[in-house]
């Protein structure tokens, strides 16, 4: 069960800069829990996990994936060492 920060309430309400649209996937950045990069044969797909739902956006040029990457500056987990 992932621990949730409690939001104050004058920043409630969703604000139009909280989403952001890549490959016509709209999300927020801070939603997001997991995500990575994998090709399939030909198709190279990005996968985001978030709040419970994953999503599988088309992504041959990894842009969707090299966003995450930038934004969001993931630590290395354990398999990578």
């Amino acid at each position: 069960m992932s621990i949730k920060t409690p939001m104050p309430k004058s920043s409630a309400r969703a604000r139009a800069f909280d989403f952001v649209s890549c490959l016509k996937f709209v999300f927020r950045p801070r939603r997001v829990d997991a995500y990575f990069h994998q090709v399939i044969g030909e198709q190279a797909i990005t996968t985001v996990h978030f709040q419970g739902y994953t999503q599988e956006i088309p992504d041959p040029e990894q842009v969707l994936y090299g966003y995450l990457s930038r934004r969001l500056q993931p630590e290395p987990s354990d398999e990578d060492c």
